[in-house]
């Protein structure tokens, strides 16, 4: 507009450009707006389950699209609200979904609630043909697993609780299943079958199962557990509590013949775990191992199948040099050994009567994490260097060795007869 009031060509091009502008923007809430129901409740999946729910003030359009999202998670300790109020809520939200599937279900609960409440909501969340539940709660939370059982559609199961008992069905068959985490928090998790069989035997069949990890969780009552699982291919039993005063009697079967990653730490139990091992490449493996259970563990090792494809073996605790070398006979394609903890022997005069087969013909690296310098530790570096036909390396990273008990030690290894390369270093933890 010029100084005289007129309007002038330029300010119409202005205009127009605004109008276009207004226009597109309009466009665009409009391409959103008019989106299937599904898609914007798949976006809205992306939000926390709070902000979700406030879009439904943006227009009349919008009031009702979170009720489309696929993913639901929720915390108790979030909402800031007393526990009747949180379960009330939960449930709102889960009977005014129109998803007809919801992919991902995650429950994080701090506080302590009925176990039979807690069922009414897995059983609300198993009708909707869910993907993924994750079930969490720091206190006490025992529940029965019967409608997430029944629920085919399941691919990952994951509870994690604390101090709580966990009801099986005797017969379990997840057809969909491809990753089960039974976690406990603080304090060991129980699991037990609720049947009529006195017997009390447990079989959980998963055709397509790939990950089982199962940490300080007991078989209460239980005396056979078997994992029918072909296809599985990563297995980790984590024990770290001391289960004396929690006896297991359960002998746990997992028949699965592909496993190729292998993690057991474990205090000795009175449980007895079966799995092929014959493919497993790698394999970790964490013992509390002393004299006192000494005979508990070598019946514990004598059960284990051969490790006929493992290439890397880790040792991740305290060992006898005993097991270690019942472990070794049973791993004939061994490559790598590492050893993150001094090695002893509960047995004297120290005797090596059996070569291991890997020593022959596979075995290359061989570390020592934390080599104390103990005549028996001593005594089994030596027996590898002199016994290993293909050995590339052997490292001591040396535990508490300074001075002139340094050079002692170091003088002793390159005094062995080998052919292959020696490394030292100081032990640094890490």
């Amino acid at each position: 507009m010029d100084s005289g009031g007129f309007v002038t060509a330029r300010d119409r091009q202005d205009e127009s450009e605004c109008s276009k502008r207004q226009k597109c923007s309009q466009g665009e809430e409009d391409r959103i707006s008019n989106l299937p129901d599904f898609i914007i409740g798949h976006i809205l999946t992306f939000l926390r389950f709070k902000d979700a729910i406030r879009t439904s003030v943006l227009s009349q359009r919008w009031i009702y699209m979170w009720t489309y999202i696929t993913k639901l998670g929720l915390h108790d300790g979030v909402y800031q609200i007393n526990k009747t109020t949180f379960i009330n809520f939960v449930c709102r939200m889960l009977l005014h979904l129109n998803a007809s599937n919801i992919n991902e279900f995650h429950l994080i609960l701090e506080e302590k609630y009925d176990p039979y409440i807690i069922g009414q909501l897995i059983s609300l969340v198993s009708n909707k043909k869910i993907k993924v539940i994750s079930l969490r709660s720091i206190n006490e939370c025992s529940i029965s697993c019967y409608p997430i059982f029944k629920c085919q559609s399941l691919e990952k199961l994951e509870l994690a609780m604390g101090h709580s008992i966990i009801q099986f069905p005797s017969f379990v068959c997840l057809s969909s299943l491809t990753a089960l985490y039974l976690v406990a928090i603080r304090n060991p998790m129980k699991i037990t079958c609720y049947s009529s069989n006195q017997s009390k035997e447990l079989t959980l069949k998963f055709p397509v199962l790939r990950d089982y990890i199962s940490c300080d969780c007991i078989w209460l009552d239980v005396k056979r557990v078997t994992i029918d699982a072909p296809l599985l291919e990563k297995v980790i039993i984590d024990r770290q509590w001391d289960y004396s005063s929690n006896v297991s009697h359960a002998e746990i079967e997992i028949r699965a013949s592909y496993v190729t990653n292998y993690l057991y730490r474990s205090y000795v139990s009175s449980e007895t775990t079966l799995l092929d091992a014959a493919h497993v490449a790698e394999a970790s493996i964490y013992l509390s191992d002393d004299s006192k259970n000494l005979a508990p563990m070598e019946h514990y090792l004598a059960d284990i199948s051969a490790f006929g494809m493992l290439s890397n073996l880790c040792i991740s605790y305290f060992v006898t040099i005993e097991n270690l070398l019942c472990l070794l006979l049973k791993s004939p394609c061994l490559e790598t050994l590492v050893l993150k903890y001094p090695i002893y022997s509960a047995k004297k005069p120290l005797k090596f009567a059996i070569v291991p087969e890997c020593f022959l013909s596979t075995l290359k690296v061989v570390r020592f994490a934390k080599f104390a310098g103990g005549q028996q530790e001593f005594s089994f570096a030596k027996f590898v260097m002199e016994k290993s036909q293909v050995l590339e390396s052997i490292s001591f990273s040396c535990y508490k060795l300074r001075g002139a008990k340094m050079k002692k030690v170091k003088k002793k290894i390159f005094s062995v007869k080998r052919s292959c390369n020696i490394e030292f270093s100081d032990h640094l933890d890490t």
